[in-house]
């Protein structure tokens, strides 16, 4: 068995990758997850894409101790800038903002779109990037909470789908597309405590000019209340 261990987030990603051609990990952080895709079989070749030369030459190196530089391809550029069209099967991205990677897919939507499906995990601002991915006609074909190291982090897989468009075009909260598990639970009633002492604060404050970020937070809780209940009620189906 190979000694490349994954973290949780990446392993996730890799198991749910099947009979894949080329695979591109943008922003691959060192090929741990080409070179995996690789080594198990999931994958045919891949391109691993850095913006910098200093995380390229790492990834040269360890590709290369795995003997695999015939199949994994190292690439310097910005976003998808480095991918030519109809080249990757399965794109994915990850550990990086939820903003950056709506521009990423954003600069490069034509390879976005011929992809055959696209795998995203956010650091944060998962909302705007699945808002994005609906108005631009992304079908959503699930998401998944994971805990890592005792934080919580979201992987969303997509496509993009002609005319594909979310119900009256609004993206009630991102977790009504996960996987509904343990962790999701566990991470939605984070996300409720974490509103409520927001909220508290705010209210401690008592200024006029925190009733917009008050009253935000409250839709936010109360969104966080309805994905609870609404995970809850499909759980006991």
């Amino acid at each position: 068995m190979m000694d490349l261990n994954l973290s949780p987030r990446l392993k996730t990603i890799a198991q749910s990758i099947k009979n894949c051609n080329i695979v591109a990990d943008i922003g691959s952080d060192h090929a741990y997850l080409p070179i995996y895709l690789i080594k198990t079989g999931k994958a045919n070749k891949a391109i691993a894409t850095d913006i910098n030369e200093g995380p390229a030459e790492i990834s040269k190196k360890r590709i290369k101790k795995y003997g695999l530089d015939g199949l994994i391809q190292v690439r310097v550029g910005n976003g998808l800038s480095v991918i030519n069209e109809d080249e990757a099967d399965i794109i994915v991205i990850a550990g990086m903002g939820g903003i950056l990677i709506k521009d990423i897919l954003e600069a490069g939507i034509t390879i976005a779109k011929n992809a055959n499906q696209i795998i995203l995990q956010p650091m944060r601002d998962s909302r705007i990037l699945i808002k994005w991915l609906i108005d631009n006609s992304f079908e959503i074909i699930g998401g998944e909470v994971i805990k890592e190291d005792n934080k919580f982090y979201e992987i969303i897989w997509t496509r993009f789908k002609e005319e594909h468009t979310c119900q009256n075009n609004v993206v009630k909260n991102e977790v009504y597309y996960y996987k509904n598990t343990d962790t999701l639970h566990e991470y939605i009633d984070k996300k409720i405590n974490e509103y409520k002492k927001i909220i508290d604060q705010i209210k401690a404050t008592n200024e006029g000019n925190n009733q917009m970020r008050l009253e935000e937070c409250i839709k936010e809780l109360n969104g966080y209340r309805e994905a609870k209940q609404w995970h809850s009620l499909n759980a006991e189906q």
